[in-house]
């Protein structure tokens, strides 16, 4: 029997539009905290995948669908229950299948998959390929739904949470290291490609104890001294689980023909020193911004700032958004693509395959 889940969207903040021009739209009042959805898929191998006598053997391992469209799932054997984050609420229970997909344009070039989740025949929501920008407006077309067309979103990062770090962390300015929580717009950072350079805006989001046990995919990572190698970060150093921590080795250049890559805290657990926080006590997150994204150093290890793609920018509170858009207007615009300040690997698989050559060969993440 196997089991694997999926992170998506809630069917109420999702508006299809077949009336042409045939269109896909995420609400501006998306909340990433509580618009989203858990689909639990339970899935047993026999047998042949059902409809239309196709005669394909069903392995138990891949999300199924209906591609006859009638209101039938392919799979007999797949089963599903939909909940919240943390798992408290249960939304639907039953046979599980997706009933349809759409391939939106992207404003600025490239295209996004989206997936119609069905459960005995009732609409529970939808997964898809990449984070949807709240407001925006996506052409689209119906694509025909297949077997194992459905992208694998079971990272808890992948449509929420601003990379960030916790309060208490030094980061190196022209004067010397301050804690994050000191420091405030027009204060110059020290950083790794353009020297000083002065914060355009930082945030602070704060996170109750009861916030951190009912949602644990928010506590913080722990990078703890010398982890990363080349004896950084000089101090444990706690950074949200999505903030990108720079990477530079070898391997690395082998992997993504790159000296220096950026990867997410979480994909760096299991490396020794590296570990989700057990702790629930509250605590801060800061968020950091400047005219582009850089590197700058937090307890003396180079990581990243605040990047300003949509995924980051659609997960800030509004007022968060509304304060940065004044400051970057085109950020705003659909199109917006930011350069970012070092190569960032799109696929979780092949970065998850960089940090195992690591730990099995016993090199350091930093080697200088």
């Amino acid at each position: 029997m196997a089991n694997y889940s999926y992170i998506g969207y809630a069917p109420g903040v999702i508006s299809v539009n077949f009336v042409g021009p045939d269109t896909v739209t995420l609400s501006t009042g998306y909340d990433p905290d509580t618009d989203r959805r858990v689909f639990n898929v339970e899935d047993a191998a026999g047998g042949t995948i059902l409809n239309g006598g196709s005669g394909l053997p069903d392995t138990g391992t891949v999300f199924n669908g209906d591609r006859y469209n009638n209101e039938n799932g392919d799979d007999a054997t797949q089963t599903g229950v939909v909940t919240n984050l943390d798992g408290t609420t249960t939304f639907s229970t039953g046979n599980i299948y997706l009933e349809e997909s759409y391939e939106l344009t992207k404003p600025g070039g490239g295209t996004i998959d989206v997936f119609r989740v069905e459960v005995d025949g009732t609409l529970v929501g939808y997964i898809t390929s990449e984070p949807l920008v709240p407001g925006t407006t996506y052409s689209m077309q119906v694509s025909n739904v297949t077997p194992t067309n459905a992208p694998d979103t079971t990272d808890p990062g992948a449509i929420v949470d601003v990379p960030c770090f916790t309060a208490g962390t030094w980061v190196l300015t022209p004067s010397g290291q301050k804690p994050i929580e000191n420091l405030s717009a027009g204060d110059e950072v020290i950083t790794a490609d353009h020297g000083p350079q002065r914060i355009r805006w930082i945030g602070a989001r704060r996170l109750e104890r009861n916030e951190l046990e009912a949602k644990p995919q928010l506590r913080p990572i722990r990078i703890k001294a010398g982890a990363l190698g080349s004896a950084l970060p000089e101090r444990d150093l706690l950074v949200s689980p999505q903030h990108r921590m720079l990477v530079h080795s070898p391997i690395a250049v082998r992997m993504f023909d790159a000296a220096e890559v950026l990867v997410p805290a979480h994909m760096l657990i299991d490396v020794p020193g590296i570990a989700m926080e057990d702790a629930t006590e509250s605590l801060t997150y800061y968020h950091v911004l400047f005219d582009r994204h850089e590197i700058i150093f937090a307890e003396g290890a180079p990581s990243e700032s605040l990047f300003t793609g949509p995924q980051a920018i659609s997960s800030l509170p509004p007022a968060a958004r509304a304060e940065i858009f004044e400051l970057f207007p085109s950020l705003e615009r659909p199109d917006h693509a930011p350069d970012s300040a070092r190569q960032i690997p799109a696929r979780g698989r092949q970065i998850r395959n960089m940090i195992d050559r690591h730990i099995k060969n016993d090199r350091p993440l930093i080697n200088r």
